[in-house]
């Protein structure tokens, strides 16, 4: 008798992305698409209903590919996180892994090599870009964290720039102006701060950046 299908949940911002990914992985006997999601909330919802055994989570989805994967490893610990983004920043990455990711891939990965890392990922083994691994062990040896003291050198520029007009009490959409980016792209950013800083809020955002000198 053959074994069941790995469940798989798709979780990315951009239509095309999902169809691809779900065109490919359609073709193969061993992996089944059981929903697919295009922000944080959505992706969270998604493998709290369907308790999928892999999510593929999109690190700047609308709501934070980070705060994403911490939602879904609380709410159904037994489906294993895949990150997929664009940009190796080896902070994302730690952050990423610090909120349960079990791989980060970046998404100029084949069909064949991302097929593989789902089944990798469904038995529990972790695939991780080079480009970033080195540094994941040196941080490992350093004993560094995306959260706690050093909290502020895991955020990127950008993080760090959204976070102060966060603390000055501007809107995502008068940040989205002021830094020439989306309201989708701040917003993402924000779910990025908060789960690399471990918050919950945008107040506490604010605080954090005062007490720590982010914003004076």
């Amino acid at each position: 008798m053959n074994s069941k299908p790995i469940r798989v949940v798709i979780a990315d911002d951009h239509v095309l992305v999902r169809q691809g990914i779900r065109a490919f992985l359609d073709t193969q006997t061993d992996l089944a698409i059981v929903a697919e999601a295009g922000d944080a909330d959505g992706a969270a919802a998604a493998c709290a209903e369907y308790k999928p055994d892999v999510a593929l989570i999109d690190l700047a989805m609308p709501g934070g590919g980070i705060a994403a994967i911490r939602t879904i490893r609380a709410t159904s610990p037994a489906t294993q996180a895949i990150l997929l983004t664009s940009f190796d920043d080896a902070r994302d990455i730690l952050a990423a892994v610090q909120a349960g990711a079990l791989s980060c891939l970046l998404k100029d990965i084949d069909a064949d090599g991302l097929a593989e890392a789902i089944r990798k990922a469904a038995r529990g083994e972790a695939v991780l870009h080079p480009r970033v691994a080195g540094y994941l062990v040196d941080a490992v040896r350093h004993g560094r964290s995306a959260s706690g003291a050093d909290a502020p050198a895991a955020l990127s520029e950008r993080e760090r720039e959204v976070l102060a007009l966060i603390a000055e009490g501007v809107s995502n959409q008068r940040i989205a102006v002021q830094l020439a980016i989306s309201e989708k792209t701040v917003k993402s950013h924000v779910g990025n701060i908060l789960a690399k800083l471990g918050l919950s809020d945008r107040t506490q955002a604010a605080v954090y950046a005062w007490k720590s000198g982010l914003k004076k």
